[in-house]
């Protein structure tokens, strides 16, 4: 399949009663490179219907399962170890020379290699054989070795009686789910997407009732993503989150900058001062920039370094009105949280989210009692949301996602200015659209300036944090309809003043 053309995809496409997707697969001119290359956000992107996102998925699964299960068998049989290695190695060495001429036997009885006698370099190509399929036999036992966990007793009577979950006996197999894996692990809270896959698809066989007519794959894998990242956002500091990654091999966590934990484990790593450079040092630098925002896989070490040396060009055009789709079309890292936090903080000494996580933990409780809040629509999607969990922490963050949503109408300001909750964002300056903001497992939250989608977050508070960085970032002045608001917050990440 790595090698079909557009028109072979396209084909393959209707034979699997796909027909509907070809136009926007040769539109995207999606070869079978780019469909063995393709992730759950790009596939959102090409096709609409979940159903077909679903099948596509499990087909292009199904296809690189066989393609690793087949492969490790051919690797087996190439690089099976024998009982006597030398008397293999010698077969193969004598083989190589009646098998070659006088020229190619002298120059390979001359290696430096050969001190303690012959050694075929094609031996050597074996043993790196032999490594990479012990990688990928390990892999195979876990998938292949995997089995659904003993559920409790009332989801069992559930599953046996084949009714579809409700929403909170949904978010305890989940639960179950996600504990089970981190065991099968080691304690790793960072899956695979393969592992995933095949978590869902074990689900999904043992009892294929909850596929709701085809569309459970991907709603369950989401759902089981999300827990993950549910349970790993008690680690605030960032820097522990690279050290577990690097730790269980996450390809991310080792290419964003190693050195980044071990420097400074308490805050955001910044170099003083930019470093002044002109015309095509400059020019080279963005450019990297734009090449490297395309890429899935980023050096967030370099990333950082290059944002630095080209901070004085940014400071200069945003301080000068230039558009704001400019600087986003040069810059385009500043969508990334991370980087939006690290410019803030170049420009104000201070770790805007985790003194963002500070205020909604110590404010939420007084700002959910007070009167005038207690007939908000948004306190009343929280009482009603409430009454359907019981885990401490989830309970936690729904009031801490309430308290911050509410923030505007403590102060009495104009809360479209602050948040668009379920609605369609208006507001030209830095907004947050969210959605479904008390449902563990389809909440979004998003940024948005001048009406344009800026970055997506995980949560409320990195969705505040973005809000304050983005007005100090970009130089925005603050509307007066939600000028308090955004001063009491200000005044607390900045330590400015006694609220």
């Amino acid at each position: 399949m790595e090698n079909w053309s557009v028109d072979q995809v396209c084909s393959w496409l209707r034979q699997r009663n796909l027909g509907d997707l070809v136009p926007k697969f040769r539109e995207e001119e999606v070869s079978g490179a780019a469909l063995l290359a393709l992730n759950d956000r790009m596939v959102q992107q090409l096709v609409k219907k979940i159903g077909h996102q679903a099948l596509l998925m499990d087909l292009v699964n199904k296809y690189q399962q066989q393609r690793s299960g087949t492969g490790s068998l051919m690797d087996r049989c190439e690089t099976a170890s024998p009982t006597r290695p030398d008397v293999t190695r010698g077969a193969t060495d004598r083989q190589m020379l009646n098998s070659s001429g006088p020229v190619e036997q002298k120059k390979y009885l001359c290696s430096p290699g050969n001190e303690e006698g012959l050694i075929d370099h094609r031996v050597l190509k074996q043993k790196k054989k032999l490594k990479s399929f012990f990688a990928r036999y390990k892999m195979l036992q876990w998938t292949s070795s995997y089995a659904l966990p003993d559920f409790p007793y009332d989801v069992k009577c559930i599953l046996a009686e084949k009714k579809c979950p409700d929403h909170s006996m949904r978010i305890r197999i989940i639960e179950f789910l996600q504990a089970d894996m981190t065991k099968y692990l080691g304690g790793s809270l960072y899956p695979s997407s393969q592992q995933y896959n095949v978590v869902v698809n074990a689900l999904l066989q043992a009892y294929p009732f909850l596929d709701e007519d085809g569309n459970g794959f991907l709603l369950w894998k989401r759902a089981l993503k999300d827990r993950f990242k549910y349970v790993r956002r008690p680690i605030e500091d960032d820097e522990q989150v690279l050290r577990n990654k690097c730790k269980f091999g996450h390809r991310r966590g080792q290419t964003r900058r190693s050195s980044f934990a071990e420097n400074k484990p308490d805050d955001v790593q910044v170099e003083e001062g930019p470093v002044h450079l002109r015309g095509s040092a400059m020019d080279a630098h963005i450019q990297w920039l734009q090449q490297e925002y395309r890429k899935t896989q980023r050096n967030w070490n370099e990333v950082d370094h290059r944002m630095n040396a080209t901070a004085e060009i940014r400071r200069k055009m945003i301080s000068d009105k230039a558009p704001l789709k400019a600087i986003l079309k040069l810059f385009p890292f500043l969508r990334c949280p991370y980087q939006l936090f690290r410019e803030f903080q170049l420009l104000t000494h201070m770790d805007v989210y985790k003194k963002t996580v500070e205020i909604l933990e110590s404010y939420s409780e007084n700002i959910l009692s007070l009167y005038v809040v207690r007939n908000n629509p948004v306190n009343t999607m929280l009482q009603e949301n409430l009454t359907r969990h019981t885990e401490e922490d989830i309970l936690k963050y729904m009031k801490m996602t309430a308290a911050c949503l509410l923030l505007p109408d403590v102060f009495g300001d104009d809360s479209s200015l602050f948040a668009a909750v379920n609605e369609e964002v208006k507001a030209v300056t830095p907004v947050l659209e969210v959605k479904n903001p008390f449902d563990v497992n389809s909440c979004e939250f998003v940024l948005y300036i001048e009406r344009e989608e800026v970055a997506q977050l995980a949560d409320c508070t990195m969705a505040l944090a973005a809000l304050l960085a983005a007005f100090h970032v970009f130089d925005i002045p603050c509307p007066r309809r939600i000028h308090r608001t955004l001063s009491f917050l200000e005044s607390l990440v900045l330590e400015a003043r006694s609220p």
